[in-house]
């Protein structure tokens, strides 16, 4: 059976904080994007979202476009990094 959720670990390096979030895989780079600013009030400017990515870590990728997480590979432990 198929996972439909990960894990992974939000890392905010301006705040020094880290916190586990729950995701499904099948959104895309750019929901994941608006629905994490929203939620964690990353103050990122989402107006132009072609000029919008995260970093993640395992596997090492920048999380951008209309690709779905799970097609980015991402799996629980995956680490995404905010700067």
């Amino acid at each position: 059976m198929a996972r439909e959720r990960i894990v992974v670990i939000l890392k905010r390096h301006g705040a020094g904080t880290q916190t586990d979030v729950d995701l499904p895989l099948n959104i895309t780079a750019n929901e994941a994007i608006i629905g994490l600013n929203e939620g964690f009030d990353l103050g990122l400017d989402v107006s132009d979202l072609s000029r919008c990515f995260l970093r993640a870590e395992n596997p090492i990728t920048l999380l951008r476009g209309t690709r779905t997480l799970e097609e980015f590979g991402l799996r629980d432990g995956t680490v995404i990094h905010v700067i």
